[in-house]
């Protein structure tokens, strides 16, 4: 399947993924934090979310606050507001469905939209649109987030992480080959260190050495979500958008995948501990 043979956008799927997402909420609440390096986890002892900034100085999740200290003074070390991340992520919903009624609400910082044929109605570009809900959102929220448009969710999830913070990437069908080959097969959205510890027996470590792959090969190998994820790879829509505006949850799951495996215990109970919070604002926000 040639990755040319698809026009442009055929579909045109958007992914709006928030840059430090809790760490931003705390510095737009907070104007005067702008440009500071702000964690946010007190409560913990750990660092559950950091700015940008703290990053530059070293931060990394999970580090514990005395450390942080050490090598970042300055920092400005407060408790997860997870209520408060709560309403701005509805918030941010409500803005991008202004644009198209078409969003999936994939995670608290996080959403896919389908724009395909909001050009006319809209009389912008598929760019233009993506611009304006980029510019939305950060005078609305005081956030900024990244955006990828492509043309499935797959490529539209590389695309977002393709220019952090604030980044704006647009993957069209027949550019998909330059970007997927220097781009890490585990890296690509449903590919676990599972998966790439097998791809790698097969000689693959790219994300285009595994698009490449036969079709035939890929049925043959492995199981129906990584045939789609395949195909998405190749510039096919397979993954429909999950809808629904939430109102309520049979459950509630967070998974958290380690690239690469980790055994620090530290890391890991503050994943499991972020996890657990995540999952406890939605039950929550839909009183459950």
């Amino acid at each position: 399947m040639p990755f040319g043979s698809h026009s442009s956008f055929p579909r045109a799927i958007l992914h709006i993924d928030g840059d430090a997402f809790f760490a931003s909420c705390e510095q737009a609440l907070h104007p005067e934090w702008k440009g500071k390096p702000v964690i946010t986890g007190k409560e913990r002892g750990i660092a559950a979310s950091m700015s940008y900034e703290a990053k530059a100085m070293g931060v990394t999740r999970a580090m514990p606050l005395f450390e942080i200290k050490k090598i970042c003074p300055d920092a400005i070390i407060v408790p997860s507001d997870y209520e408060t991340y709560s309403l701005l992520s509805k918030r941010f919903y409500d803005i991008v469905r202004r644009v198209t009624g078409e969003v999936e609400e994939y995670g608290i910082d996080e959403c896919f939209a389908d724009i395909t044929g909001m050009r006319r109605p809209l009389r912008m570009s598929y760019q233009q649109i993506a611009e304006k809900l980029q510019y939305d959102l950060e005078l609305e929220l005081g956030c900024t987030f990244s955006i990828g448009l492509g043309p499935n969710k797959s490529i539209a999830k590389i695309a977002s992480k393709w220019k952090k913070p604030a980044g704006l990437t647009m993957i069209p069908g027949r550019h998909i080959h330059q970007y997927l080959s220097t781009l890490p097969v585990g890296k690509v959205w449903g590919i676990g260190p599972n998966t790439e510890a097998l791809l790698a027996k097969y000689g693959i470590s790219t994300a285009l050495q595994f698009a490449e792959r036969p079709e035939s090969w890929v049925q043959k190998n492995f199981s129906k979500p990584f045939y789609e994820i395949w195909q998405e790879l190749n510039g096919t829509f397979v993954l429909e958008l999950s809808l629904e505006e939430r109102h309520a949850y049979q459950s509630v799951q967070k998974f958290k995948t380690f690239t690469p495996p980790s055994r620090e215990r530290a890391f890991i109970f503050s994943q499991f501990s972020k996890n657990i919070e995540n999952a406890c604002i939605k039950l929550r926000r839909y009183h459950q």
